[in-house]
């Protein structure tokens, strides 16, 4: 099953083509790992995932997104919505200037989805990113008085805590530390029972320990999309394994 669906997407950035015609379809509750050099289009695929790109002005696209059989980017469409069902995992943590508890409750009380229950929504949060015995006995603390590797988690109880359906992640290890960032790790792949996770990555050692599909993009294109053990075993374009066999990028 495909839980986005990307039809001959093109983005510009002002007069420069970034994007250009991609179409691949993300999996549902799998991790997709969008790979390839920088300045490949990665993140810029990703944003376009779920309208982040419209918080540039000079940036132009066009053709689909498709969440539910609803193009994203049709006129009409809440945008907010669409943020609310596809969150995002930043590179660095940026945790609120509010407490622990104010950090991952602030989605539910904009959204007012909590019903009366928020102080359980936070336990139970935290608890999925492995924060709550850490935390417990100092919620009202400052949220910047967590180390890093305990802000990214936090910012990812706050992703999770308005139930988006997919979670993008945009090199979200790539500032922490070596335990940190395999803490990480190991929470998408335990997400991806309930959530679809798209992670961009530089590191190909990463797509192998976590993708069940992965893209390869070149310059803006997408040169192979593919299950994770026939694109790591089998490639079929000799662009992706002279990328794999670290020849080029």
């Amino acid at each position: 099953m495909t839980a986005l669906s990307v039809r001959n997407l093109n983005v510009w950035y002002g007069d420069k083509h970034t994007l250009n015609d991609v179409s691949v379809e993300i999996p549902l509750r799998r991790i997709t790992c969008i790979i390839g050099p920088s300045g490949c289009g990665k993140s810029t695929l990703l944003k376009a995932l779920n309208r982040l790109l419209d918080l540039n002005d000079q940036v132009k696209v066009s053709g689909q997104v498709r969440l539910d059989d609803i193009n994203i980017y049709d006129p009409g469409v809440d945008v907010t919505e669409v943020r609310t069902r596809v969150g995002l995992l930043a590179q660095k943590p940026f945790p609120l200037p509010m407490s622990i508890f104010d950090n991952v409750a602030y989605g539910p009380r904009i959204h007012g989805r909590h019903n009366g229950k928020i102080h359980a929504l936070v336990q139970e949060q935290l608890q999925a990113v492995g924060l709550w015995d850490e935390v417990a006995d100092r919620l009202k603390a400052p949220a910047t008085s967590l180390s890093v590797g305990q802000q990214q988690r936090l910012c990812l109880a706050r992703t999770l805590s308005v139930e988006p359906e997919i979670v993008l992640c945009d090199e979200s290890t790539a500032s922490l530390d070596p335990i940190s960032a395999r803490g990480i790790e190991g929470l998408l792949c335990a997400l991806k029972d309930k959530y679809t996770v798209v992670l961009v990555t530089h590191d190909i050692d990463q797509a192998r320990r976590l993708a069940d599909h992965v893209i390869f993009m070149w310059l803006g294109e997408v040169v192979e999309s593919a299950p994770a053990g026939q694109f790591f075993g089998q490639p079929k374009e000799e662009l992706t394994q002279a990328y794999l066999a670290r020849e080029i990028g």
